[in-house]
């Protein structure tokens, strides 16, 4: 007789065989990683970092799945599971209905080729097309977890990292004296490593931004590996466009201004290069309605009218009764542009700094208000130290810092004006936060990235003048006979 499998949406406990597994995929993972690195790192410095990053990862993970098994008793990140888990078991049981269901759209006929010995996905992930698309992207991963959660979670965490690790990459390409500094805002960022490492939308989507502005960078930027990198580019588009759309509004004019602004610093007639400026802006702006008029004629929640909409309603929704306690409020507003720009200043201080620690009331809270605290704390620094008008010059001078500047605003923005949940809005903001820290410490330590930019020229400079003297030298005129 075959065994019921029931999905509860929570897990008693996790099982004692997955608890000790642990301890071996962590080593074994660990070691691959440091070995991986000591080949990188001659060459590479900023390697030095990654298997602690693929550490960091794994002991979120774990420590993810213990809090919401043992503290929260469940959560969406179980659903996701168990409705993987379903899938994982009919494709072990029966691969021809799996196929079937795996690659059709849910519909009853689908839904009920899952019985009672495969479990059946929860209702409402598997009859609504974004979470279902999340829960068909880790099926694979289940199955490779032997449908065990935390061993599935461990392995998320670790592939989730190689995005993050790219992205990071990027940042030591243009400021490579920073490289630890980075890590730290980067790699170790605290909220990223814990939301970031679980069975979430929230992981893939931090792991799917980061390919994205990656591989953009290396595609259009750089123009190394252009047919590869575009082929990212359109992956994790589409994978963002499913799984949170919001990011991809949030990214895209930041993109199509550093795409720009990197090819206009390049001119070297200061009178050009200023009136080169507005055209920037003014294309980035046109090219970014573009782009989003083009998804909304073809997915209807892409439209302006319906975004807005959709985050007014949110808002409203929870800041309801059930949410007291862990909700706060920008204010009222229509779902019409005037009602939501109105709202400019408050919605993105709460989507960069809020929950405030005063505000914190549980521990999960009080540890996301130290994190914005110290965030607050490194914003307000470069004010004083460098001043308003000499950050305003470094962002223009740095194409990828403006980058960071406009995403990281747009992004804030965006969820503080459609979320009024501390719950939600911790979680949302891992897809941005690591951005915007990097962009701070980067400020921060400026001078010291111009000082070691001028040893690097002056290396480069007096390399060439050895190679010309040997040159020179190695060439004799032929006597004359």
């Amino acid at each position: 007789m075959e065994e019921e499998v029931i999905n509860k949406g929570y897990l008693d406990q996790l099982e004692l065989t997955e608890v000790l597994a642990l301890p071996f995929y962590v080593f074994l993972i660990v070691a691959l990683a440091y070995i991986y690195q000591m080949r990188k790192v001659r060459t590479n410095p900023s390697y030095k970092f990654f298997a602690r990053g693929i550490l960091a990862k794994m002991i979120g993970g774990a420590v993810f799945c213990f809090v919401y098994v043992y503290y929260y008793n469940g959560g969406d990140t179980i659903a996701y599971f168990e409705s993987a888990r379903s899938y994982s078991k009919l494709f072990l049981l029966r691969p021809y209905d799996f196929t079937k269901a795996y690659f059709e759209s849910a519909s009853y006929e689908t839904y009920n080729l899952f019985d009672n010995s495969t479990g059946f996905p929860q209702g409402y992930i598997f009859f609504e097309g974004r979470t279902l698309f999340v829960v068909k992207m880790i099926v694979p991963i289940v199955l490779l977890g032997f449908n065990s959660y935390l061993i599935s979670t461990l392995i998320l965490s670790v592939l989730s990292f190689i995005g993050i690790w790219n992205m990071y990459q990027v940042l030591c390409k243009y400021y490579p004296s920073l490289n630890r500094i980075l890590a730290i805002g980067f790699i170790f960022f605290p909220s990223a490593i814990f939301w970031g490492s679980g069975i979430l939308k929230d992981t893939i989507s931090f792991s799917a931004v980061c390919w994205l502005i990656s591989s953009f960078e290396k595609g259009f930027i750089s123009k190394v590996k252009v047919p590869k990198n575009l082929i990212i580019v359109l992956i994790s588009g589409y994978i963002i466009i499913f799984v949170k759309p919001y990011i991809f509004m949030a990214a895209v004019p930041g993109l199509i201004v550093w795409l720009l602004h990197a090819r206009v610093i390049r001119i070297r007639s200061n009178l050009w290069r200023y009136l080169s400026i507005p055209i920037i802006y003014v294309l980035s702006i046109g090219v970014g309605v573009g782009v989003m008029s083009a998804l909304g004629d073809r997915m209807k929640q892409f439209s302006l009218n319906k975004v807005l909409e959709t985050a007014s309603i949110t808002q409203k929704d929870l800041k309801n009764a059930d949410y007291q306690g862990h909700s706060f409020d920008v204010g009222s507003y229509d779902g019409t542009v005037s009602g939501v720009t109105s709202k400019l200043p408050v919605a993105i201080i709460a989507g960069l700094f809020r929950p405030f620690i005063w505000e914190s009331k549980n521990v999960v809270m009080i540890l996301s208000g130290l994190e914005n605290l110290i965030l607050l704390i490194l914003f307000i620094r470069p004010f004083i130290k460098i001043g308003v008008r000499k950050i305003f010059s470094i962002l223009f001078k740095e194409p990828l810092l403006l980058f960071l500047f406009s995403y990281s605003l747009l992004f804030a923005f965006s969820i503080g004006v459609s979320t009024s949940n501390f719950g939600a809005l911790i979680r949302f903001k891992i897809a941005f936060a690591p951005f915007f820290a990097s962009l701070l410490l980067v400020l921060l330590n400026y001078d010291k990235l111009v000082v070691f930019r001028k040893k690097q020229l002056a290396k480069e400079m007096l390399t060439r003048e050895r190679e010309a003297k040997n040159k020179s030298s190695r060439w004799q005129p032929q006597p004359v006979v």
